[in-house]
C-alpha cells in the first residue's frame, strides 16, 4: 500500500499534465481555427451578393464577403503570418481541384499553395481572403483599408480580367493603417 502522500502527488502530477495537455489543445484549436473555418465546405461555392454599396460582390459558402490585396495580383503571396490573423485566406484542402462558382460569378479560378496540406483560392489571379472586422454576412469593413504593401477592396464577381477585378476606390471614406496588421475603423 502507497503512503497517502505518494498518491496525493501522483494525482496532482497528473492533473497538472492534464491541464497543461488541455491548454496545448485549446492553443491549437486557436491557431488552427482560421484556417478550419475559412476553408468552408468540402465542395466550396463562390457566389455574387449585393454587399452595401457594393453590388455584385464576391462572398464565400457563408455569404462572408472576399477581398484581394491590391499587390498580390499574379497570385504573389504578401499576406503571411502577421497578417493572416486579420484577413484569413479562403483556403481548401490539397486535394480539392474545383470550385462551384454560383449565378454571376465570371472569373477564372486558381489555387495558390499555403502549406502542405492546405492551399489558396484565387479569383483572376488574386488570392481571396475574408477580414476579421466584418462580424457576419455581407459586410465591407475592410474596403479601403491600406496594409502590408497594398490596399484591400472587395471583389467583384462578374470580373472576367485582373484588371477588371478589384473594386476601384468607392466614394466613401477608406481606411489607412500604419504598421503590420492592425485595422482601424
Amino acid at each position: 500500500m502507497a503512503k497517502p502522500g505518494t498518491n496525493l502527488q501522483r494525482g496532482a502530477w497528473r492533473f497538472r499534465g492534464s491541464r497543461y495537455g488541455v491548454a496545448v489543445v485549446a492553443a491549437s484549436v486557436v491557431l488552427l481555427a482560421p484556417m478550419v473555418s475559412v476553408s468552408g465546405a468540402t465542395s466550396p461555392v463562390l457566389k455574387s451578393a449585393n454587399v452595401s454599396g457594393f453590388p455584385g460582390a464576391l462572398v464565400n459558402n457563408s455569404s462572408r464577403s472576399l477581398y484581394l490585396l491590391t499587390v498580390e495580383k499574379g497570385a504573389k503571396i504578401k499576406c503571411t503570418a502577421a497578417c493572416t490573423p486579420t484577413w484569413p485566406p479562403l483556403l481548401v484542402k490539397k486535394s480539392v481541384t474545383k470550385v462551384s462558382l454560383g449565378a454571376g460569378v465570371k472569373g477564372t479560378i486558381g489555387f495558390v499553395s499555403r502549406s502542405k496540406t492546405m492551399k489558396q483560392i484565387t479569383f483572376n489571379s488574386f488570392p481571396v481572403y475574408t477580414f476579421q472586422g466584418d462580424s457576419g454576412k455581407l459586410q465591407s469593413n475592410g474596403e479601403g483599408i491600406t496594409a502590408f504593401g497594398g490596399t484591400w477592396t472587395l471583389v467583384k464577381a462578374k470580373a472576367s480580367s485582373a484588371g477588371t477585378t478589384p473594386y476601384p476606390k468607392s466614394v466613401s471614406s477608406t481606411t489607412t493603417t500604419t504598421g503590420g496588421g492592425g485595422y482601424t475603423y
